[in-house]
C-alpha cells in the first residue's frame, strides 16, 4: 500500500498558494500554512500512520535538507541533463526545460512542469507512485556518492541513475514530478514547511525526539518503543503534558545517532546581551574557531568505538580519524581509571595546535589536516603541515555517561562532571576557557563589558553563554520563559561599529537560479551573486596612468545582504551592466580557480561598505579577505580610488589577526567602541522574546540583516509542548517571581545581600586522594592571576558590593557602592592575623570536619558529627533541625573546638558551620532563606549570644560519594578547600553584627540607636522592644570555603599568612 506521493504533493500545492495569502493583512494575525498542515494531516491521519506506511520515507520526502547523510551528486546542471535524457525530449522541448538559467524565468522545478504538462504521462490508478519508492530510489543514488554518510553508503549498489529517475517520472504529473525534482535538490523552495508544527501534527513528541537523537530513523525507533508505542499521535494539550513527563523518563540519547543542539541567540550589543541574561548566572565560554564535533564513545562497538559527528550530523569518523588517539588518552578508554564502563558523549571543538607558538592556529589551517570524504580540498597554495603543528580537542560539554543522562542536569554540574571525565593533555586535549558571572548583580554590566574587551584584545571569535542551572535542551523544565536553555552568542561583529568594515567594490555579477526562489519578491531579478574586487594597481589608476586592474577576492550572495540591497543592486546595476566579450573598462585577475565565472561586468563598480567577522584565507587561495562578508550600505558618493586596494586588504587582515604588544591600550579603545555599539538602540532587540537561531546550521549563513525579528514560531506556540520533568537546581529559584514585593510582607525577615563573585583561581590540585574527598587530577588548569593564599577574596570582588532585590525576605534599599566597599575593606582589615598566630605551634591541629557543625536538611543523609558541645545522643545530632544547628552553632563550645582547626578564625571570633544538601532534593534558596530567617530570629530574641560573626558553607552531598575521613589532617590545607570549592560548592551565607542593615559599621553601644533604621516593618515589635537587623550577606564564590583552611602544610606545620 504504502503512502502515495501525490498526496504530499497536495499539501506542496497548497502551501504554494498560500504564497499570495501570506500577503495580507489577515496573514499577519494567523499564518495560514498551520490551517493547511492542519486540514491536511486530519484528512490523512489514518493512512500516515497505517502498519504499511514507511514513516522515514515520509518524513524524508517532507524534510530533504534534513538528509545530510544522503549525497546524490546532482546539482541542477546535472539533473536537467538526466531529466532530458530520462523524458527523452527533443531539442525544442530541452531548450525550453533549459530556461531554468535564464534570469526572470522559472526554477527547474518549475521548468520541468511546463516541459511535462505538454504530454501528460497517463496513470493507471493502483499505479501511484509513493513515497516508499521515492525513498529507496534516492538511498540507491545516494550509496554511489562518497560524500554520503557512512550508513547510507553500506547497501552501495550498481546503480543507473538515468534508469533509477526514469522509472520515477514516467509515473508522475507534470505537477508531481516538479516537486520530485526540487526533492531531488534538497530544496521546496519558495515553499517552507512550518516544521516544528509539522513535526508535531506528525506526532507531539517528535519535536523533542529529534532532539535526543537527530535523525529520522533514532527518533521514530523510540516511538515505537514501549511505553510510547501507546501513546496517540495527537492528543489533547492537557494528555499532551502527562505523557510528555512520562516519555521522558524512557528517553535516552544513544551512541551512534547524534544529538541535537540548543537554539540560540545573538546578542546585538552588550546592553542586549545583559537584557537576555535576565538576571541569571551563567557561564561564559569562549567560543573557539575551529570544527564542532560530537564524539560518541560505545565500548561494546569492536569495530568502531568512537564515532565523530559534524554540526551538520554527518559521520565524520574516517576523515578526523587522526584525532581519535587524543581522544582516548584524555577520556582513557580500556584504561583501569576511566570514568564510564560502556558509553559516552562528549562535545567539543577541533583546533590546530602549535607547539613552537604554543598558541592556536587560524581557522583556515585546519583544512589541511582534515579530508573531506577522503579528499582534501582547498589546500593546492596551502603550505603543508610542519611538525610542530597537529589537532586537538578542546571539550566544552558531556551529554551521556554510562545510564545518566546529563542533558538533564544544570550545565554546573556538566561542567564538573566533564572535568573528572576529561584527563587534560596540553596542547592536544584540554577543556573550553569559561568564566561565571551572575547576571543578578548590579556591576554584572560592566563585568561583561570588561571581559568581553579582553576577548577582543585577545583576537578570541567570541563568546557563548550558558545558563548555569539550566539543562541542555528546554524539555527538561517545567514552566519557563522563551529564554530558557536557549544559548545567547556574543561576538563583535553581532555588534554594530564593533566588525570589520571596508570600502570594496563590486565589479560584476552573475545569475544563479538556485537562489531565485528566495527573491522572487524583487521584480526584474537578474543577478543573484556579485564578485568582490579589490584594485591591484591603485597608485597608477589614480594618476590615470593605466586601466584599473582588479583582483576578484570573493562572491557574496542573497546571505551577504539585505533584500532592500539585492533590489537596488538589480535595479541600478542595469545601466551599468557591460558582457565580459566586449568590455575593456579594466582589467582582472582571479584570486583563485574555484571562484565562479561572472557573466556582467559594471562600467561603474558599486562602493560599499562590507563587514566581516574578521579575515580568512579562502580555500585554494594565497590570500586574505573578510570571513562571512556582509554589506552595510552602498556608497553613491565616494569614488573608486578610495576603495580598499588589495594590499590594504592584506594589512588589514594582519593587523587584525596579530595579538597587540600594548594590550592595556587596546583594550581601551575597544571599551570606548563597546559603549558606541551598546548604545546604538535601533539594534537593540527589546521583545523578550528573540528569535532563536538553530545551532545546527551554520549562524552567518542565515543572516541577512542585523535586525533580530521578534520569536514567532511558524505555528504561532511554542514548539516546546512537552513539559519536562526535571527542575534544575536553580539560585534564583528563591524568588524571582517576587522582585516587586514589598518588604512589609516580612517584617521580620533579615536583609541580605547577595554577592556572586567568581573569582580566579590557582592552578593548584588539591592534595587530597581518593580516600579522603575526590580524585582531582580530572580538574582544569586555569589560567588566571594568582592570588596570595592568605587572602579570602581579591580585590576585584571589592570593587561592588549593593543589596539586590532577589527574594522575598530581602528588604529594599537604596544602592551605596562606596559605603559598601569601604566596609567590606573593614571587614578585611578585622581580619588580620595577630603575631602570635603566626608562631609554630606545638600541637597537631584537628580536621575542620570533626570540629565544626554539620547539618543535612530534609534527607536521610546524616551528618558527620556534630562537635561534642552538648550531651545529646548521636541520634538527635544526626537529624538535628535547623533550630538545634543554629543553636549549636552559636554554643560556647563551638567556639571552643574551632580552636582546635581554625585558631585564626577563633581569635577573631568568627565562627563555621556546614550544611550538606542533595541538589535534586531541596532547593538551595528556600534552605538559605530558612537559615537567614533563623539567625535573625535569633538576634531579634536574644535568649542566645549570637557570635558576632559567622559564614555557613553550602556543600553538595556529592561530597559523600568517597571514602571519607573526617579526621584526615588534609582537611587542614588551603589547597583542600580550594579544590572541594571548585567540585561541591553551592552558596555561603555570612553574617556581622557589627554592621548596620545599609552597610555603615558600628559599635556595640550603637546597636540600640541605629536599628531603628532598618528597613522591615517594625509594627510587629513589642512596643517595648527595639529589633536590630543583622547584616547577612549571600555570595556564591567558590573560593570563600578556603577560609576552612588555615595551614599550607602539616609536616612541617606552616599556617597561612594573612595580610
Amino acid at each position: 500500500m504504502g503512502f502515495k506521493f501525490t498526496l504530499l504533493c497536495d499539501l506542496l500545492s497548497n502551501l504554494d498558494d498560500n504564497r499570495t495569502a501570506k500577503a495580507s493583512t489577515a496573514a499577519r494575525n494567523q499564518n495560514p500554512d498551520i490551517r493547511t498542515v492542519a486540514q491536511w494531516f486530519f484528512r490523512h491521519e489514518r493512512t500516515i500512520h497505517h502498519a504499511e506506511t514507511d514513516s522515514v520515507a515520509l518524513l524524508s520526502c517532507m524534510f530533504p535538507e534534513k538528509r545530510t547523510d544522503r549525497v546524490y551528486w546532482l546539482q541542477a546542471m546535472q539533473l536537467s541533463r538526466v531529466i532530458g535524457r530520462c523524458l527523452g525530449l527533443g531539442s525544442s522541448r530541452l531548450s525550453e526545460l533549459n530556461r531554468w538559467q535564464t534570469p526572470c524565468s522559472f526554477d527547474l522545478g518549475g521548468c520541468v512542469e511546463i516541459v511535462m504538462r505538454q504530454a501528460e504521462n497517463y496513470i493507471p490508478a493502483g499505479q501511484e507512485l509513493s513515497v516508499e519508492e521515492i525513498d529507496r530510489a534516492m538511498a540507491m543514488i545516494a550509496s554511489r556518492c562518497r560524500f554520503s554518510g557512512p550508513l547510507a553508503r553500506r547497501t552501495r549498489t550498481a546503480v543507473d541513475v538515468e534508469e533509477t529517475l526514469s522509472k520515477l517520472y514516467r509515473r508522475l504529473s507534470s505537477r508531481d514530478a516538479k516537486w520530485l525534482t526540487r526533492m531531488i535538490l534538497k530544496s521546496y523552495s519558495p515553499v517552507v514547511f512550518p516544521e516544528q508544527y509539522t513535526l508535531k501534527k506528525f506526532h507531539f513528541l517528535l519535536p523533542q525526539l529529534l532532539q535526543l537523537q537527530n535523525s529520522f530513523e533514532g527518533a521514530l525507533e523510540m516511538l515505537a518503543s514501549d511505553p510510547i508505542n501507546h501513546f496517540p499521535p495527537n492528543p489533547d494539550p492537557q494528555s499532551a503534558r502527562s505523557l510528555g513527563m512520562i516519555a521522558l523518563q524512557h528517553l535516552r540519547p544513544r551512541p551512534g545517532i547524534k544529538v541535537g543542539r540548543p537554539d540560540y541567540y545573538k546578542a546585538r550589543s552588550i546592553k542586549h546581551c545583559h537584557q537576555m541574561a535576565n538576571g541569571r548566572r551563567m557561564s561564559i565560554e569562549r567560543k573557539y574557531d575551529g570544527e564542532y564535533c560530537q564524539i560518541h564513545v560505545d565500548l561494546s562497538n569492536k569495530y568502531t568505538p568512537i564515532q565523530i559527528f559534524s554540526k551538520s550530523g554527518k559521520d565524520s569518523t574516517a576523515d578526523k580519524d587522526k584525532i581519535i588517539p587524543v581522544i582516548e588518552e584524555s577520556l582513557r578508554t580500556g584504561l583501569p581509571d576511566c570514568k564510564f564502563a560502556h558509553r559516552c558523549i562528549v562535545e567539543g571543538e577541533l583546533l590546530v595546535w602549535n607547539d613552537q607558538d604554543g598558541d592556536l592556529m587560524d581557522f583556515n589551517k585546519i583544512r589541511r589536516f582534515i579530508p573531506r570524504s577522503g579528499i582534501m580540498i582547498g589546500v593546492d597554495n596551502d603550505s603543508p603541515p610542519q611538525p610542530y603543528e597537529h589537532l586537538m580537542i578542546m571539550f566544552f560539554d558531556i551529554l551521556l555517561l554510562d545510564n545518566d543522562v546529563c542533558l538533564a542536569k544544570p550545565h554546573r554540574e556538566r561542567r564538573l562532571l566533564l572535568q573528572k571525565v576529561v584527563k587534560t593533555v596540553p596542547g592536544r586535549a584540554e577543556l573550553a576557557y569559561q568564566e561565571v558571572l551572575d547576571f543578578s548583580r548590579a556591576d554584572s554590566y560592566h563585568r561583561l563589558e570588561r571581559s568581553f574587551e579582553k576577548a577582543i584584545t585577545k583576537r578570541w571569535e567570541g563568546y557563548v553563554l550558558k545558563a548555569s542551572d539550566e539543562p541542555y535542551f528546554p524539555i527538561y523544565s517545567t514552566g519557563v520563559d522563551p529564554m530558557f536553555g536557549r544559548w545567547i552568542k556574543l561576538k563583535k561583529d553581532y555588534i554594530p561599529g564593533l566588525g570589520d568594515t571596508l570600502d570594496l567594490a563590486l565589479i560584476g555579477a552573475s545569475y544563479n537560479a538556485r537562489d531565485a526562489p528566495d527573491l522572487g519578491r524583487i521584480k526584474g531579478l537578474k543577478w543573484t551573486h556579485f564578485f568582490v574586487g579589490c584594485l591591484l594597481n591603485s597608485e597608477h589608476a589614480k594618476e590615470g596612468n593605466a586601466l584599473p586592474r582588479f583582483r576578484i577576492v570573493d562572491v557574496i550572495g542573497r546571505h551577504c545582504m539585505s533584500i532592500q540591497t539585492m533590489q537596488a543592486l538589480n535595479q541600478d546595476g542595469e545601466f551599468y551592466a557591460r558582457q565580459p566579450e566586449t568590455f575593456e573598462g579594466f582589467r582582472l585577475d582571479y584570486g583563485h580557480n574555484a571562484l565562479p565565472t561572472a557573466t556582467t561586468w559594471f562600467k561603474h563598480p558599486f562602493i560599499v561598505e562590507m563587514l566581516g567577522s574578521g579575515f580568512e584565507k579562502p580555500s585554494s587561495a594565497r590570500y586574505f579577505t573578510l570571513r562571512f562578508p556582509r554589506i552595510l550600505k552602498i556608497h553613491s558618493d565616494r569614488t573608486l580610488e578610495e576603495c580598499t586596494s588589495f594590499n590594504e586588504l592584506q594589512v588589514a587582515a594582519e593587523k587584525a589577526r596579530a595579538v597587540p604588544a600594548d594590550e592595556l591600550e587596546e583594550r581601551e579603545k575597544w571599551s570606548k567602541r563597546l559603549k558606541v555599539g551598546s548604545g546604538l538602540d535601533k539594534y537593540i532587540v527589546r521583545s523578550p522574546s528573540p528569535e532563536a537561531t538553530c545551532s545546527d546550521t551554520d549562524e552567518e549563513t542565515n543572516s541577512t540583516s542585523f535586525q533580530v525579528p521578534q520569536a514567532t514560531t511558524a505555528s504561532g506556540e511554542s514548539s516546546m509542548d512537552v513539559c519536562p520533568l526535571m527542575e534544575g537546581v536553580r539560585e534564583d529559584s528563591i524568588g524571582k517571581g517576587n522582585h516587586h514585593r514589598s518588604c512589609n510582607d516580612h517584617p521580620l525577615s533579615p536583609l541580605v545581600y547577595i554577592n556572586e563573585t567568581i573569582l580566579p583561581t590557582e592552578d593548584k590540585n588539591p592534595v587530597l586522594g581518593s580516600s579522603v574527598l575526590v580524585d582531582n587530577k580530572n580538574l582544569p588548569s586555569r589560567q588566571h592571576p594568582r592570588q596570595n593564599d592568605g587572602m579570602i577574596t581579591s580585590q576585584e570582588s571589592l570593587d561592588f558590593l549593593c543589596p539586590m532585590r532577589t527574594t522575598s525576605f530581602i528588604s529594599v534599599h537604596e544602592e551605596h557602592p562606596q559605603e559598601l566597599q569601604e566596609t567590606q575593606e573593614q571587614l578585611l582589615e578585622r581580619l588580620s592575623v595577630p603575631a602570635s598566630s603566626k608562631q609554630k605551634r606545638k600541637l597537631s591541629p584537628q580536621s575542620p570536619l570533626t570540629t565544626i557543625p554539620i547539618w543535612t536538611p530534609e534527607t536521610s543523609l546524616g551528618s558527620f558529627t556534630l562537635p561534642r558541645i552538648d550531651e545529646k545522643c548521636s541520634n538527635e545530632r544526626e537529624s538535628c533541625d535547623l533550630v538545634e544547628f543554629v543553636r549549636c552553632l552559636c554554643s560556647d563550645g563551638s567556639a571552643d573546638s574551632l580552636q582546635q582547626s581554625n585558631p585564626y578564625a577563633a581569635s577573631q571570633g568568627t565562627v563555621f558551620g556546614i550544611v550538606l544538601f542533595d541538589p535534586k532534593a531541596t532547593r538551595l534558596g528556600k534552605e538559605m532563606h530558612r537559615l537567614a530567617t533563623t539567625l535573625s530570629s535569633f538576634v531579634h530574641a536574644g535568649t542566645s549570644r549570637v557570635p558576632s560573626m559567622g559564614s555557613i558553607f553550602f556543600l553538595g552531598s556529592s561530597m559523600l560519594e568517597r571514602d571519607l575521613r573526617p579526621d584526615d589532617l588534609r582537611f587542614c590545607l588551603r589547597d583542600t578547600w580550594t579544590g572541594i570549592g571548585r567540585d561541591h560548592f553551592y552558596g555561603c551565607l555570612s553574617w556581622n553584627l557589627t554592621k548596620r542593615c545599609d552597610g555603615i559599621s558600628i559599635g556595640q553601644e550603637e546597636l540600640h540607636s541605629e536599628s531603628t533604621r532598618c528597613g522591615y516593618d517594625m509594627t510587629s515589635e513589642p512596643a517595648h522592644s527595639v529589633p536590630r537587623t543583622p547584616w547577612i550577606e549571600m555570595t556564591f564564590d567558590e573560593t570563600v570555603i578556603s577560609v576552612l583552611g588555615e595551614y599550607i602544610s602539616i609536616e612541617p606545620l606552616a599556617h597561612v599568612l594573612y595580610k
